[in-house]
């Protein structure tokens, strides 16, 4: 039996049925196309205050998506600070899944902070756009220490157990602190600071001896010579920096990295989300942008968000187990 019926008569319901179809795949839960996206200015959040590093990575960005003019729009930053985090990476991902208002986060909120604190957000129930830039970690000592390589830290570490005082704080920093002491069989006196700029300061006034950092914050101390780096936990030596050993190039197979990721509510439609993948892939493959990363001390990632998230889930199976051993 015909559904509809035959001739103009048919034609005239067909527009009432496809409506009707759109009503119900809507109740099922399928996401609507955002046709004429954006309609408004896109806000980035960034869960960091100003002039912090990722504010001024975030704003190197956006300065470029805006020039390139592919959105259509604007891109807004807005510092929403606090909770380590936490604040602004809740505000991201409470929004509105239409691709008006995205953020730009290190991946400790998502893959560490949930797992030692409550948060208000689901760190896997995110949509991914792009992994922007990487951070190796590196262990610091001021310019005029004695420990001249890793084997020089261990051996006097060994020698006076939890003893050396080693500066961290964030989770991203503490977590490859601990897992050195576990390949090397060592232990340190842990001493938090709140973040870079901190622990730079403690060691050049000798109040720690050694330092847990990423190379963009102690990249101006490292070049003017009051602070020497012992070793980079990069998988290979890197650009920026090719004078800094690697960990396992010192028989340490130590490997962390911290990495900034624009992220979106779960939920975005495919189109909006193949939008900003194209904008901000594009922004980040600039050579304009590779420019600001290396003033800033940052390795260019530019993953997709389909490889950038199998990268948290694999950083945050990693993280449970070293945090659970503690």
């Amino acid at each position: 039996m015909s559904v509809l019926p035959a001739g103009g008569r048919g034609r005239a319901a067909l527009p009432a049925l496809l409506a009707a179809v759109a009503l119900v795949l809507a109740a099922c839960g399928a996401p609507a196309s955002q046709a004429g996206y954006p309609t408004r200015n896109v806000q980035l959040i960034v869960p960091y205050p100003a002039g912090s590093a990722i504010d001024a990575t975030s704003r190197a960005l956006v300065e470029i998506v805006n020039a390139e003019g592919k959105l259509g729009r604007r891109v807004q930053v807005v510092n929403r600070e606090g909770g380590a985090g936490a604040v602004g990476t809740t505000a991201t991902l409470s929004a509105k899944p239409d691709g008006h208002t995205i953020g730009l986060v290190p991946d400790g909120p998502l893959t560490l902070l949930p797992r030692t604190e409550k948060v208000s957000y689901d760190p896997a129930s995110i949509s991914v756009i792009s992994e922007v830039t990487t951070s190796p970690v590196l262990f610091v000592v001021p310019g005029d220490s004695p420990y001249k390589s890793v084997a020089d830290l261990v051996t006097a570490a060994k020698a006076r157990p939890g003893t050396i005082t080693i500066a961290e704080g964030p989770l991203n920093y503490a977590i490859p602190a601990q897992k050195f002491e576990q390949l090397t069989g060592t232990r340190f006196k842990h001493v938090k600071f709140d973040g870079d700029q901190a622990t730079v300061t403690a060691l050049i006034g000798d109040n720690v001896e050694v330092g847990v950092m990423q190379l963009a914050g102690g990249m101006a101390q490292l070049k003017a010579g009051k602070l020497r780096a012992l070793a980079i936990a990069s998988a290979e030596p890197i650009e920026l920096a090719p004078e800094i050993k690697t960990f396992k190039q010192q028989d340490v197979a130590l490997e962390w990295e911290a990495y900034n990721v624009v992220i979106a509510p779960k939920g975005l439609p495919a189109d909006v989300q193949r939008k900003l993948n194209e904008v901000f892939g594009s922004a980040v493959k600039s050579p304009k942008f590779a420019e600001a990363a290396r003033k800033l001390g940052l390795v260019v990632s530019g993953a997709d968000g389909e490889a950038a998230k199998a990268k948290l889930a694999e950083k945050t199976a990693e993280a449970a187990n070293l945090i659970a051993a503690k």
